[in-house]
């Protein structure tokens, strides 16, 4: 775990809640990598990035797997079939946004090795940054990771809530939201 000290403070170190709290959306949100840059990330690696409607089709997949799986009679039951459907993504999703955050701080770790090799001009530096350069692979790859679970999560947390509150699934409509949003 890397210690965090927290802004303008020297002797108060930061408790990661994240690593501990227990999986959430707002904590996978939390956790989930930044999708401004993960797209520059994957073209840097040549990562393959899920596609644009990737979040929608999820959507769609779990509202035909509730209506056609899950009681259709509003109860305690049905509740608890598609609390535990999005349970199961939520606990994924923030795994990978945790694992994804550590690999981070491996690279992070590893640059800080780097650097101070090439201040003290040692020979191993050319294998260092070799090994640094694997953990920015493996990093990249557990953010892209991150985001594809957090979207699928968000997908069916959105089929979810619309069963949940007993309305009927219809796509969503990108620009109706933001209108919305806009307006509001």
């Amino acid at each position: 775990m890397m210690i965090e000290r927290l802004p303008g403070a020297s002797n108060v170190v930061r408790f990661p809640i994240e690593e501990r709290g227990r999986p959430t959306i707002e904590l996978m949100r939390m956790l989930s990598p930044d999708v401004r840059t993960l797209d520059l990330l994957a073209e840097g690696y040549g990562l393959e990035f899920p596609p644009a409607d990737f979040r929608d089709r999820v959507d769609a997949e779990a509202a035909a797997h509730i209506a056609n799986h899950i009681d259709s009679g509003p109860g305690a039951q049905r509740s608890e079939q598609l609390r535990l459907l999005l349970d199961a993504l939520v606990v994924a999703a923030v795994e990978a946004g945790r694992a994804s955050r550590r690999a981070w701080g491996v690279v992070g770790e590893g640059r800080r090795q780097v650097a101070q090799a090439r201040r003290e001009g040692g020979s191993w530096v050319q294998a260092l940054e070799e090994q640094l350069n694997g953990y920015e692979l493996k990093a990249a790859k557990s953010s892209v990771e991150a985001h594809l679970r957090a979207e699928e999560a968000e997908g069916v947390a959105r089929a979810v809530h619309l069963a949940l509150a007993g309305e009927t699934w219809t796509p969503r409509d990108v620009a109706a939201e933001m209108d919305a949003l806009m307006a509001g």
